[in-house]
């Protein structure tokens, strides 16, 4: 099945299988979603996001869906500041976004839409990107000593500011889940995913796109989360599923730990 043949939440969940092994619908409560350029020497570095970019009918259809299965978002405020249009509604066609909101609706009885939640420190925020309006519920989560300036800044915004002394994604997790979020989706840099791949393993599930070609140069981020601390943090894999998209071939592959490791 391709992504354009997606036409109803049983087509949701027969693709998300055909990719991922599995029904998406059963997917761990803390998914991290990423894509990344598999060298020929096998380091897998992330892809940044730009008009070069190699381009996955396959990826944005999972990164959709992984927002669609959400209660949570969460990102950076770097991802903001170096993607100033970016927005984390569905993906896709929009007979694509139909059947993922209807996925959501009625497999997931899920109505409200999710929080999404920014981790910064506030520097170079700009309140007039789309992450800080509806239809999410944004939460920036910040450093104390920044948060009554950027109340201020963000007072006409749909943002809610949250200060804690020292942000880290644990504390975001922490602070999503007192929230009662039980879906919450990563969509992070390695900087940021990587701490919680340490001990406590944080992240219950890794939905990883691979783009197998050769990239301009431009495109071709940092290190990812390396293989070894992917192994010992989510050892149960699937085999690869080979997709060949107009970019080029791409892998994707799921990651996961058995509940209540």
């Amino acid at each position: 099945m391709q992504p354009e043949d997606v036409r109803t939440p049983a087509d949701v969940a027969a693709l998300g299988r055909e990719l991922l092994g599995e029904d998406p619908q059963r997917a761990g409560r803390v998914l991290h979603v990423a894509a990344v350029w598999q060298s020929g020497e096998g380091v897998a570095r992330v892809l940044r996001i730009g008009p070069e970019t190699p381009r996955s009918g396959h990826d944005t259809f999972l990164l959709a869906l992984a927002r669609a299965r959400a209660e949570a978002i969460v990102t950076t405020g770097k991802i903001l500041r170096e993607e100033p249009a970016l927005t984390h509604g569905l993906l896709g066609p929009p007979a694509l976004r139909v059947a993922l909101a209807a996925w959501r609706r009625e497999r997931l009885v899920l109505g409200l839409d999710p929080w999404l939640l920014v981790l910064s420190s506030g520097r170079g925020l700009d309140p007039a990107h789309p992450a800080f309006h509806a239809p999410l519920r944004p939460l920036l989560f910040v450093p104390a000593e920044a948060a009554t300036g950027l109340r201020e800044r963000f007072a006409e915004t749909d943002a809610r500011v949250v200060s804690v002394p020292k942000p880290d994604v644990r504390l975001a997790l922490d602070h999503l889940g007192r929230l009662g979020a039980r879906r919450i989706t990563l969509e992070a840099g390695p900087t940021t995913a990587r701490e919680l791949y340490a001990e406590p393993v944080r992240v219950d599930e890794l939905w990883l796109a691979s783009f197998a070609g050769q990239p301009p140069e431009a495109v071709i981020g940092e290190p990812f989360v390396d293989e070894a601390r992917l192994a010992a943090a989510l050892p149960l894999a699937t085999e690869p599923v080979a997709r060949d998209e107009p970019s080029g071939p791409w892998r994707f592959l799921r990651r996961w730990r058995s509940p209540g490791r």
